[in-house]
């Protein structure tokens, strides 16, 4: 039992994460990341990059090796400051100390020099050790004590230095020798040689057992249970090899898993070391059994076991090692020949790291396994095939490539270790099971203790093109040696005479058609496709994903743990390169603590083979007989026969192809479950006396699940009956009470009480006692007449009810039930765990009743109220004359409906909801065995019944669906942003384009007029994007309009959860086969929007569902109880369920009492709060002219032909909102229409809302009223849009009609004076004129009198009199001016006076309030609106506006009242 270390409520505060706003991991757009960047640039990755590097030392081309770090740092300084550790730099200083054929001594400590002085990379642990073994091997001990001393000082351990990886067993003895020489001789350096011989003993203390092929313990208590086979006596170890002789097929895939499992049997290994063979021999072994093959070619008794598809393909192994070892010697030339070959430089210094023969064997392997799927071929009609006849090329060079890069990295992995290194990891092992790491601050010390000791090797990085030129490579060279001789049958290709039949190649690349593209494919020969038939490949077994024999190493960093001799992530990733960040940054930040105990909690469950259901289940498969998932040996159902009016009658002939291809697939169906259950029963039958541990990983949610594929507790029923503790526990009162619920709950009854559980299991007794006396009758076997079938069979999880029978009855026929020891794993199990935690988080009191959170004396059936809702629903169409609701009606099940309701809330689409239900219905059959439903009919129907469940669960489940609703609306913004920085970079440059392209056709303009030439250097001073980068430059830009941001939270554990959904970005490869297209994960991508909105609400409720099952995982382990899980199913004893009932309940509620959903608000508000998304705005526009009649009518506005700087920015902004937009909202890759983020007023093509009518849009709008601008107040859009928009309308109105008001009473006013201004011009031109008359009149009176004409001149002064008397001046004005100008000035003063005050009377420059309409944020009050100007009732316009704006997200849905509390009460919440 495990040691308990922390109190349980102490486990739970330390695991959970409180947001501060403080603890978030984030990462840099792609699109600024100079990582990616750089790749972008060269078309590799910095660690891509350093794994040539590597490759290059690892050849021995130590120049190449630092030429490439060294211009990496000078190109890339900052990116390598991130990525290039000391790890980088111990690599280099390992080579240089490695070369050949003389160490480079000097070379390595001027490198020692730089890394501190250069590069500012301090020496580690490794460092040193690395140094100080490389001297001491070249006899240069003084230079090593004096590296010692130095590394002392730098506070550096000598058991550090033992415990490094680049330091073998060798090397140490070397070490210790040359110490105890020193001390021997007295020397100056005798107190540094003593200590180090101290050290040396105290670490050699603890490793006195750990040797080359002995057992690691040391005999104490725990390394009894860490290394030896519990409880396995020598007569057990004899059992081992009376195996029972299983009907295994005779084929390649199930005789290589045999020879790997052959180890098992021997018995002279035990405990680690046995693992760590099984660990190692998965292509040895394989290579092996080939060579074997060959030799006893010309031996027909040797051969005799041998199956012939396995003897065709070992004679291909000695051609295929031949083609590899020749390119491996031009590879070699090639690296010899500093480049001169370009085409192997991209794969040369990977292609020689690996033995022939084991490439040889992995290829062959591979593309076996790959060719066993079933090709189908088109009929002899010509009907259309919907597979192709072979591989695909892209995916057989990928996974061969693949398997060659895995193994590489075994290899490499192998030689870094020694006996220091094995006793740290059991050490690690003891704490684990001790459960001393479980503390976390004991766990935190190890795992900083563990990364300052090991260093990374750069063996993950092949570049897109390395590894495609290597698959290619290898598959060429399989067409040319794979052959076989050519005949009319198999017999005679098979066994041609060699070297004088002729021979035709096995596999043939060739091109084929499907979906209008064309694929390269490679072909099988058809003479083996005959042979697949009798004798598939099921493929190799990697024999390191095989359940362990002894507990997985703990999981301290985010690749160290699980399986003993790889490190693999902790994570399953799919390529994503921005997850992996998030994950190394996590770890390194000791954020992963708690996860990783998690896995380490569950891996450490130690289980057994049932032996009884094994017995059990060996007689059915040898049998041959199907029965409870153990498939037959044959199909023996009959083939569908063509009918009579096939070529005439279309619905006849449909319906046979529907039943051909569905007689088809369950053929090839069965033949599959026939050798997955093979590799079960082979796998329980090799570790019936042994212990098993199933090493976790997780998904990128933060789920668990077993590493070993084919056998597991997640499998089938199958597995999970053959499975029990290896540990035993007394049973207890309250332990058989559970096993009787248990028993139940396997037999359909888990909705009953549980007073109704154990009264069903009381009163079937005897039918239990009988199955587990006689499981499978020989007579029922048999299928003899009248044989009773046995009862066990009638379950719901058929095997796993036998080994409760069994228990049960070993239990009652004991002395006492209650003292009997079982082994039997007890389920608790929950009610559609999604909707649980979406009724937790909404606190919603109806959902929680329904899903069994709130107290209830029966269990609730959430699949049966769903059931009854949909039949409710059924019938009214049925009523209403729907012909596929008539069809359904009184045939729904509880099983049809099931599986979607429980996967909706994991956000199943409609199409995959049809699916689901289309297979159940296709289930479902008579008594005579016949399909209930028409074949033809089932997909029409499946689609009716899936909309019937979707609207249920809308009815039933408000809140949740809500929550959901919140979720993919708030994944849609995020998914539609883009960070304030790239768009600023990315408007900055289309900016810089504009003008350089102006400037270069002004340029050309220029030179074309002077007839000059211009040169390229002006060119690319005109137009820098042409030259150096220009594709960096174009691939930005084509990035820029697209959307990059991915969804990423938190989970309440800590851990950064990364949406990997991407489109997908292709490379072209040139190969020897063809171009190929590969995917390209490296390469920056847009985001798949839909998928990224779809995925994010059961995504989010995964992460919650991990992180409560890691909760639990852990508080089970601290409190001493056997655990493992199921995702929502949750294993214990039946002595400890009432425990772990409590602290699942516990846990559960301790989860949500944080407030997930306002952390998660707020997380997304503070990790998108520098986001710009493009928004659709709709800018409400009223404009009104007055027509010729004088009535307000609406006006079109003109723009002014000159555009500023200012202007051409938000032009430019808006054209790359609306570009963003359509990436976003443009199809998804599966074809499908991508769903936008509101129906309300967000269609693209649709840029103008306006009336529906035409008209004038005063006169629609209703009467209009003259306001009052001097004291209106404006009306807040957001409380009430449409007032808003009416007091819009009525104030452009008064605008426009102050504006004619003032434009007529000011021209009224103008002409007025103007003429009095005029009468006072002629007045005075009347005056002037006069007085020029009267002062002539005078001259001739004067010269007159002058003359003495005394007549005359009176007469003129007469004249004088009557015509010069005008007056000119006003005589009511107080001063009169001097001047004509002067009146005039004031009289144009008192009319500019009148002017204003006109305008002040009628102000005009008041602006119409613009009013901008978000639908998302008020899509009711948007949609009345938009309403109503259709109706002609408001006078303005609607006009989309596609601008940037912040990214908000909505306000969350209101919770319930239900207390979550109260989930401590509910006896049925998991039961």
């Amino acid at each position: 039992m495990a040691e308990a270390t922390q109190a349980p409520d102490t486990y739970a505060e330390e695991h959970l994460l409180q947001y501060t706003g403080n603890n978030l991991l984030a990462l840099q757009d792609m699109r600024e990341d100079e990582q990616h960047l750089h790749y972008l640039r060269t078309g590799q990755t910095i660690t891509e990059q350093l794994s040539t590097m590597h490759a290059c030392l690892a050849n021995g081309n130590t120049e190449q090796a630092q030429r490439i770090l060294v211009g990496m740092y000078r190109l890339y300084p900052q990116a390598m400051q991130e990525v290039a550790d000391v790890s980088v730099h111990n690599e280099i200083i390992c080579g240089l100390l490695a070369a050949k054929p003389q160490p480079l001594t000097t070379q390595a400590l001027q490198w020692y020099d730089l890394m501190d002085n250069q590069y500012s990379i301090k020496p580690n642990a490794n460092t040193f050790a690395i140094l100080i073994s490389g001297f001491v091997n070249n006899g240069l001990s003084n230079v090593a004590l004096v590296l010692m001393q130095e590394m002392l000082r730098n506070g550096h351990t000598i058991h550090s230095m033992l415990l490094s990886p680049y330091v073998s067993d060798a090397d140490i003895q070397q070490i210790k020798a040359m110490a105890q020489g020193i001390v021997g001789d007295g020397t100056e350096n005798t107190q540094v040689a003593s200590m180090l011989l101290d050290e040396m003993a105290k670490a050699e203390a603890n490793l006195k057992n750990i040797a080359p092929g002995q057992n690691v313990g040391d005999g104490g208590a725990a390394d009894a249970q860490l290394v030896s086979l519990d409880g396995i006596n020598t007569a057990a170890r004899a059992r081992r090899r009376e195996r029972e002789m299983l009907d295994s097929a005779n084929v390649a895939g199930i005789t290589q898993l045999k020879k790997t499992l052959e180890s098992l049997y021997e018995g002279e290994l035990e405990g680690y070391n046995l693992q760590m063979r099984l660990e190692r021999d998965t292509y040895d072994a394989a290579l092996a059994r080939y060579r074997e093959i060959n030799a006893q070619r010309n031996d027909p008794l040797l051969s005799s076991d041998v199956g012939q598809l396995k003897r065709l393909s070992a004679t291909w192994l000695p051609r295929l090692e031949a083609l590899i070892e020749e390119e491996q010697q031009r590879c070699r030339k090639a690296l010899g020949e500093s480049g001169n070959d370009r085409t192997r430089s991209h794969y040369a210094d990977f292609f020689v790291q690996l033995d022939a023969a084991k490439m040889a064997t992995i290829t062959i392997l591979e593309a076996l396994r790959l060719h066993m799927v079933p090709l189908s071929q088109p009929t002899k009609d010509g009907e259309p095939t919907t597979t192709m006849p072979g591989i695909k090329t892209v995916q057989m060079v990928t996974v061969v490539s693949k398997a060659i890069h895995d193994e590489i990295r075994f290899e490499q992995m192998k030689k870094r270790t020694n006996r220091h290194v094995f006793g740290y990891n059991l050490s690690l092992a003891r704490l684990a099971t001790s459960g001393k790491l479980f503390n976390m601050a004991i766990r935190r010390a190890k795992a900083r203790e563990l990364r300052e000791q090991k260093d990374r090797l750069f063996l993950d990085a092949w570049s897109v093109t390395t590894k495609t030129r290597i698959g290619s490579l290898l598959v060429s060279m399989l067409l040319e040696a794979a052959r076989i001789h050519e005949g009319t049958c198999l017999q005679s290709a098979l066994y041609g005479k060699p070297g004088t039949d002729p021979t035709v190649p096995v596999f043939t690349h060739g091109y084929a058609m499907l979906k209008g593209k064309r694929y390269g494919i490679i072909k099988l020969h058809h003479l083996l496709r005959e042979l697949f038939k009798d004798e598939p490949v099921v493929g190799v077994v990697n024999a390191r994903h095989l359940p362990m024999l002894v507990p997985p190493r703990p999981w301290m960093t985010y690749t160290s743990g699980g399986y003993l001799t790889q490190d693999e992530p902790c994570m399953r990733m799919k390529e994503s390169a921005e997850q992996l960040q998030y994950l190394k940054r996590a770890s390194n930040e000791d954020r992963l603590g708690t996860l990783l105990a998690g896995l380490d909690a569950l891996g450490m469950t130690k289980w057994a083979i049932n032996r009884p259901i094994f017995h059990a289940v060996s007689k059915v498969w040898n049998s041959g007989r199907a029965l409870a998932e153990v498939p037959a040996r044959s199909y023996d159902a009959p083939e569908p026969v063509r009918p009579d009016d096939y070529a005439t009658d279309n619905a006849s002939k449909y319906k046979y192809l529907a039943e051909l291809r569905e007689w088809k697939n369950n053929r090839a169906n069965q033949h599959s479950q026939r050798c997955d259950c093979n590799y079960k029963i082979e796998i329980a039958q090799a570790f019936l006396d042994h212990p098993m541990y199933f090493p976790h990983n997780m998904d990128f949610r933060g789920r668990a699940y077993p590493i070993p594929p084919h056998f597991n507790h997640l499998g089938n029923d199958l597995c999970r009956g053959l499975l029990v503790f290896h540990e035993g526990r007394p049973l207890t009162e309250r332990g058989i009470y559970w096993l009787k619920i248990h028993l139940a709950n396997l037999f359909g009854k888990d909705k009953l009480s549980h007073a109704e559980r154990i009264r069903f299991v009381n009163d079937n007794f005897g039918s239990i006692a009988a199955c587990a006396d006689d499981p499978v009758p020989d007579a029922f076997l048999a299928g003899e007449p009248g044989a009773a079938r046995p009862w066990w069979l009638d379950a719901e999880s058929p095997w796993q009810a036998l080994a409760a029978c069994a228990e049960y009855t070993a239990a009652m026929r004991s002395p006492d039930p209650s003292a009997f020891v079982s082994h039997l794993h007890i389920h608790q199990d929950g009610t559609c765990n999604g909707l649980q935690h979406y009724a937790a988080m909404g606190r919603d009191r109806t959902g929680a009743q329904e899903v069994n959170l709130a107290p209830s004396e029966c269990p609730q059936d959430v699949y049966a109220g769903i059931l009854r809702v949909v039949e409710r629903l059924v019938d009214e169409d049925a009523k209403a004359g729907v012909a596929a609701a008539a069809a359904l009606r009184n045939r729904l099940t509880r099983k049809i409906v099931k599986q979607t309701v429980m996967t909706n809330v994991y956000g199943v689409t409609l199409i995959g909801a049809k699916e689901q239900i289309a297979a159940r219905l296709r289930e479902v059959k008579d008594e005579s065995g016949q399909h209930l439903f028409d074949i033809m009919a089932v997909p029409s129907l499946a689609l009716y019944l899936a909309r019937k469940i979707f609207a249920s669960l809308g009815e039933m489940f408000t809140q949740a669906q809500e929550i959901q609703n919140w979720l993919n609306e708030s994944a849609q913004r995020v998914a539609k942003s883009m960070p304030v920085s790239a768009l600023a970079t990315w408007k900055t440059m289309v900016l810089e384009s504009k003008q350089s392209k102006e400037k270069l056709r002004a340029a050309i303009r220029d030179s074309q007029s002077t007839g000059s030439i211009l040169d390229s250097d002006t060119v690319l001073g005109l137009r820098p994007d042409l030259g150096p980068g220009s594709t960096r430059r174009k691939r930005l830009d084509a990035l820029a309009t697209k959307p990059m941001s991915t969804v990423v939270w938190t989970t309440p554990l800590g851990l950064t959860v990364v949406q990997p959904y991407r489109k997908s970005t292709t490379r072209t490869v040139s190969t020897s086969l063809q171009h190929l297209q590969i995917s390209d994960a490296n390469m920056p991508s847009p985001v798949n929007s839909q998928k990224q909105k779809t995925a994010f609400p059961p995504n989010f409720v995964h992460s919650l569902d991990a992180s409560h099952m890691v909760l639990s995982a852990i508080e089970c382990r601290v409190a001493g109880l056997v655990f493992a899980s199921v995702h929502d199913s949750y294993w214990t004893h039946a002595c400890d369920v009432d425990q772990m009932n409590d602290i699942l309940r516990d846990q559960f509620v301790k989860l949500h009492e944080m407030p997930i959903m306002h952390n998660l608000k707020a997380e997304f508000e503070q990790r998108y709060g520098n986001h710009k998304m493009p928004t659709v705005f709709w800018e409400y526009v009223v404009r009104f002219g007055l027509n010729a009649g004088g009535v307000v009518q609406a006006k079109p506005r003109t723009r002014s032909k000159k555009v500023t700087r200012e202007e051409e920015e938000r032009l430019v902004e808006a054209e790359l909102a609306r570009h963003h937009l359509e990436a976003c909202t443009s199809s998804v890759e599966d074809g499908t229409s991508a769903e936008t983020e509101s129906s309300v007023g967000d269609e693209i093509g649709t840029d103008e809302i306006g009336a529906n009518t035409s008209g004038n849009a005063a006169a629609r709008a209703g009467p209009m009223v003259v306001l009052d601008l001097n004291t209106v107040k404006l009306i807040n859009p957001s409380t009430d849009l449409v007032g808003a928009m009416r007091q819009a309308d009525h104030i452009a109105y008064t605008v426009r009609v102050n504006r004619q008001r003032l434009v007529d009473e000011t021209k009224a006013l103008r002409k007025d004076y103007r003429a009095r201004i005029r009468e006072m011009k002629l007045a005075a031109a009347k005056a002037t004129r006069a007085k020029a008359k009267s002062d002539k009149q005078k001259k001739k009176a004067e010269s007159a009198a002058a003359k003495g004409d005394k007549k005359k001149a009176e007469s003129a002064v007469t004249k004088v009199k009557e015509e010069v008397e005008v007056p000119i001046e006003d005589p009511e004005s107080e001063a009169v001016p001097e001047s004509l100008s002067d009146r005039v000035w004031v009289l144009e003063e008192e009319m500019s006076s009148a002017i204003n005050a006109l305008s002040a009377k009628y102000p005009v420059e008041f602006e119409v309030p613009k009013i901008m309409v978000a639908p998302l944020e008020m899509p009711e009050q948007f949609e009345h609106a938009s309403g109503l100007i259709r109706e002609g009732k408001l006078a303005g316009r609607l006009t989309k506006r596609i601008e940037w704006g912040d990214i908000k997200f909505s306000d969350l849905p209101e919770q319930g009242d239900f207390d979550i509390a109260e989930v401590r009460k509910s006896q049925y919440f998991f039961s």
